[in-house]
């Protein structure tokens, strides 16, 4: 059977995995509520990321009067600095850059997720993410506004 690739508002229409085949109002209904609650998770998501990237600070580097220059390294006229200390907030920042990270691709996932959903051009789908994006801007950015 050829996909039809114009918007169409039957109630049949599968859905990212073969099992999601929804085949009646009923079944369109749940669908257009769990793209939904997808669509908002995502913005949420997305003002939470960016709570995060404005809360991080990768580690300072050492202020130049430390730094030796190349010339002076290789004369031997310094002395070498001291290695870098692993300290806790290395760590932190490390450990903070990974959640970010996670955060990022549970957000590309669900951001293509929604976009092959979109694909399936079923009307009552697009509405579900498109009224899901309106419904996840209004409630998370007041949330943005207060970082």
């Amino acid at each position: 059977m050829m996909m039809s690739m114009h918007f169409t508002a039957s109630s049949r229409v599968t859905l990212l995995f073969e099992f999601w085949d929804v085949n009646g109002p009923a079944g369109m209904v749940v669908s257009v509520l769990v793209v939904l609650l997808m669509t908002v998770f995502y913005e949420l998501l997305k003002i939470w990321k960016v709570s995060l990237d404005s809360r991080s600070k990768p580690p300072s580097l050492p202020d130049s009067s430390s730094r030796t220059t190349l010339v002076e390294a290789l004369s031997g006229s310094s002395v070498p600095p001291a290695p870098p200390q692993h300290s806790s907030s290395n760590k932190r920042w490390f450990l903070f850059h990974v959640l970010q990270t996670a955060l990022h691709v549970v957000q590309v996932v669900l951001s293509y997720m929604l976009m092959l959903c979109i694909m399936s051009y079923s009307v009552w789908i697009f509405l579900g993410v498109v009224m899901g994006s309106a419904i996840g801007y209004f409630v998370a950015y007041p949330l943005l506004t207060r970082v």
